[in-house]
């Protein structure tokens, strides 16, 4: 049997000396309209594979009761996270990486989503700011290390099983070594998924104006590709042989960008490969529905006893 209601309990208020610092709509407006049409439709589009791949979830607390063999009855009761704090850092404004953690997280139906960076207001990327207000993700600030500690501290103390994004460099690994946040963190409800950014990235030409190499810094940052078949720029018309890029798909890697005709042959070694038509899209291993949602499990013989 199985049930649905609207969330109910308590809730998280986000702190007002925080909602101070939210990111005003005319700092928004000029990175909006810096980055251009062509770079922001790839966003949209970006952000509408997302929403395709994360299939969003009612905002709604389910019960479960299941009663399997001896006897035995299972009640389970799910609800959407209370808040969600993606905190970034240079490593993740890079918008593939960073939609495919914040989109995730907007899918969720969780309370609330904050996107926070860590370092000065100045320092914050015009793209990820235009990657925020296309995903409709207005409440982002920035925010330094004590700010950050406090932040969090709070969220620990106030005793909610929110969660907490981050990718897992060495900045935000500092933050988060603190000696007395890390006692806090230990003893509270409050999950942290660290997200292992991805070392290890492939791509490979069939034709040297195949993957613009600006369009692919633009969208996975300054990572370093390891390139093979044809060089951008250059003149040859010879097709590389199949044997060299089975030869090249074969290497394990995070990412491998091929052309879209050599997506199946590619496929096997690495952990994603992305066709050029999909060329932006990233997934974070870590992140799964069940991430997004709080848990708890109920086991008896008697199964009146719920109803």
């Amino acid at each position: 049997m199985e049930t649905a209601t609207r969330p109910s309990g308590p809730t998280w208020t986000c702190p007002s000396w925080l909602t101070a610092r939210f990111i005003a709509d005319a700092r928004f407006a000029r990175a909006y309209d810096s980055i251009g049409d062509q770079r922001r439709a790839l966003l949209k589009g970006l952000i509408a594979d997302h929403f395709a791949l994360a299939q969003p979830v009612p905002a709604l607390r389910a019960q479960c009761t299941q009663e399997l063999a001896s006897g035995l009855t299972r009640h389970v009761r799910t609800s959407p996270r209370p808040f969600v704090l993606l905190l970034t850092d240079a490593s993740l404004d890079a918008p593939a990486l960073l939609l495919a953690a914040l989109m995730p997280a907007l899918c969720s139906s969780a309370a609330e989503v904050l996107v926070l960076r860590l370092g000065p207001r100045q320092a914050l990327p015009d793209v990820l700011l235009t990657a925020c207000e296309l995903a409709g993700q207005e409440r982002v600030a920035a925010l330094g290390p004590t700010l950050a500690l406090r932040l969090l501290s709070e969220c620990a103390q106030s005793g909610l099983p929110g969660l907490v994004l981050y990718p897992d460099s060495p900045d935000l690994r500092r933050v988060l070594a603190r000696p007395a946040l890390r006692a806090e963190l230990d003893a509270s409800p409050l999950r942290l998924a660290p997200l292992r950014l991805p070392r290890a990235l492939g791509l490979w030409r069939d034709a040297p104006a195949q993957f613009d190499p600006e369009l692919v810094s633009f969208l996975y940052g300054e990572g370093s590709f390891d390139s093979g078949g044809a060089g951008p720029g250059s003149r040859s018309r010879k097709a590389p042989a199949s044997a060299e890029f089975c030869a090249f798909a074969a290497q394990p890697r995070d990412l491998l960008l091929v052309p879209d005709d050599r997506l199946a042959a590619g496929q096997g070694a690495s952990r994603l490969v992305v066709g050029q038509s999909r060329v932006g899209l990233w997934t974070w291993p870590e992140l799964c529905p069940d991430l997004f949602a709080v848990t708890t499990q109920a086991y008896t013989s008697a199964p009146e006893i719920l109803l």
